[in-house]
């Protein structure tokens, strides 16, 4: 069994090598299917990542949550540990950790009632597990907020056969590619 390290550094690897234009085509075919999901339709805030070095395009979700006069939230890293503030326009980022455009206005996100988190990573499996960047940013969030609804987006080659996990691992409920929707299958 692969580590979680070998599977990280193979599926970034895989993930720097698509053109532009592959990128464009498959976010936006990810983009319409997220904006169309009941998730996302019946969230009034949408906490979403804003992508950076070739991870699926957020820009049209987050274009299309502020039509909708949606509130959206985008995070920002602090220590050890994540939290989201509210963003109206894309001119409210600057360049903060690791270079990944963060909000420099200081809008503390509430704790919203009926939330989306849209997550990014490195790979997946089919089962929902995800191999994130390795600092556990959004476990760590994820575990304080165990009732939001969760979307990863993916590109279908970060689907992987399967990721081992462990017992502070987040799985989303969902994970959206170009090419299908995974769902976490809940055991009773």
């Amino acid at each position: 069994m692969e580590s979680k390290k070998d599977i990280r550094k193979c599926a970034l690897a895989k993930r720097n090598c698509i053109s532009k234009q592959e990128w464009e085509e498959k976010s936006r075919l990810i983009c319409e299917k997220v904006v169309t999901h009941p998730f996302f339709l019946d969230s009034d805030v949408i906490y979403c990542y804003v992508d950076y070095r070739n991870e699926v395009c957020t820009r049209g979700i987050i274009e299309t949550a502020w039509k909708q006069s949606k509130k959206v939230a985008v995070p920002k890293v602090e220590g050890e540990y994540m939290n989201f503030y509210y963003i109206q326009s894309f001119t409210d980022l600057e360049e903060g950790y690791r270079g990944i455009l963060e909000p420099w206005k200081e809008h503390l996100a509430d704790v919203e009632e009926n939330a989306l988190v849209i997550m990014p990573g490195a790979a997946f499996d089919i089962t929902c597990n995800r191999i994130g960047y390795g600092k556990g940013y959004y476990d760590k969030y994820l575990h304080v907020h165990p009732n939001y609804k969760t979307l990863a987006l993916a590109f279908e080659f970060q689907m992987v056969e399967h990721i081992p996990s462990g017992e502070y691992d987040i799985c989303p409920n969902m994970i959206i590619t170009e090419e299908n929707t995974y769902e976490r299958q809940l055991t009773k």
